[in-house]
């Protein structure tokens, strides 16, 4: 069974502050991964290289489904 990742904005308006705080998650969770190399050097790394993947792909779908919510 896959692990289900909330992602929630810490604040009030989901459309507007949650496109803003998933652009700055995925940020973050890219730059993780280019400074751990994608897979990472030892057991700890390559764990965290998958939660920050899924949480990338999770991240990245919320904003395309958040980003066509606002343009309809």
């Amino acid at each position: 069974m896959q692990p289900t990742w909330l992602v929630t904005p810490p604040h009030g308006n989901r459309n507007l502050a949650g496109t803003d705080y998933l652009r700055q998650q995925i940020a973050f969770f890219e730059a993780r991964l280019i400074e751990m190399g994608e897979q990472g050097d030892c057991a700890y790394e390559r764990a965290l290289s998958t939660a920050y993947q899924h949480l990338l792909q999770e991240c990245r779908q919320e904003l395309a489904r958040l980003t066509t919510v606002a343009a309809a």
